[in-house]
């Protein structure tokens, strides 16, 4: 059979290490030996392009948040963020005509900083308000709660940087319940922070979002907006029908597996056009979920701290049982033998 591209649970633009580590030395911490724990040279951190694996990224922010003592490393990672931080797509943005211009573009150039097989952030409006949505990355933990608050910081950190404005929004919301931190969500954020949300957002308070950013620069702005946009599609330069159906196949898994007629969807085509590729590069769509299945089971056994129940539902299977079965089918063992031999340390 066929392979496709091996589906990994993510990665992450090492700029994002540089805040964290900007971040640790504004508490006193010692940014140097932290690197050197998680085996990651200066470098290899200044290389264009480099990247680190969401779950490494995590646990280098969960490490973080036990160094400092900081519960709300996250937020305070915000803080620490600087439009370089972004790379391209954070000039471009910086130079757009306005707020709206500004946010649409960065986080539609998301992939160029960080990739997450759980989804892609969104900016959008809704009954007249600007939305920055981050994706659900459900269910949470104590390596991933500062990833949605970093996130949420950075970007309201860069509304401010945009604009020279302190209130601009009208609340937050966050997905998962009210934690021991919680004042430092008002305090960060100088608003209303509704937690059990249905989504991870900031909501722009009405016009807002027509403010003109303070470093203006049509010309400028096109010129890094092609530039970005180049990269972008180098991206998917060369990826086959199978590889894209298998990348939204990724973001649509929780809960129930997707069918052939909903990635069609989302690749803006028929169900019955979806297969019939599929047959000109020798796949079934059934193929395609199993062997994503199986690769994303690979990864979150071995790399995140989720258990088996969770790791069911992100995956699409009715019952932890149907999962541990199909698991036990891929790799003639349990996931939990798996996990006790393959399990990288959580640090």
């Amino acid at each position: 059979m066929q392979k496709i591209n091996a589906v990994k649970l993510g990665d992450i633009s090492c700029n994002f290490i540089t805040v964290l580590r900007r971040t640790l030395r504004s508490l006193q911490q010692d940014d140097v030996d932290f690197l050197d724990t998680y085996q990651l040279t200066q470098q290899f951190i200044d290389t264009p392009d480099a990247r680190i694996s969401i779950p490494k990224y995590m646990r280098m922010g969960f490490e973080a948040i036990r160094l400092s003592q900081r519960s709300d490393f996250g937020l305070l990672m915000g803080k620490y963020t600087l439009v370089s931080d972004f790379g391209l797509p954070g000039f471009a943005a910086m130079s757009a005509k306005n707020l709206q211009e500004a946010l649409h573009f960065l986080i539609d150039m998301e992939t160029l900083s960080s990739h997450n097989s759980r989804g892609h952030s969104r900016f959008y409006l809704d009954k007249s308000r600007a939305i920055c949505q981050f994706y659900s990355i459900s269910p949470y933990n104590n390596f991933n709660y500062f990833v949605v608050d970093s996130t949420l910081s950075s970007w309201f950190e860069l509304i401010r940087i945009f604009s020279q404005q302190d209130n601009l929004l009208h609340h937050v919301e966050i997905e998962f319940d009210k934690p021991k931190y919680a004042q430092q969500y008002e305090e960060r954020f100088k608003c209303p922070v509704l937690f059990g949300s249905a989504r991870n957002a900031l909501v722009l308070k009405r016009g807002i979002e027509a403010l003109p950013t303070i470093h203006s620069n049509v010309a400028s702005f096109k010129q890094i907006q092609r530039l970005c946009q180049r990269e972008k599609a180098a991206l998917n330069q060369g990826k086959s029908t199978a590889d894209r159906a298998a990348d939204l196949i990724t973001t649509k898994l929780s809960g129930d597996a997707p069918s052939i007629e909903d990635i069609a969807k989302l690749m803006g085509m028929a169900g019955w056009t979806l297969r019939r590729r599929l047959k000109d590069e020798g796949w079934k769509f059934q193929n395609i979920l199993d062997q994503t299945r199986k690769s994303l089971a690979i990864s979150y056994v071995k790399d995140s701290a989720h258990n088996f129940t969770e790791i069911a539902f992100l995956l699409g299977f009715s019952s932890p049982t149907a999962f541990q079965r199909a698991f036990k089918r891929w790799t003639d063992i349990s996931p939990g033998e798996y996990r006790r031999k393959n399990r990288r340390k959580l640090i």
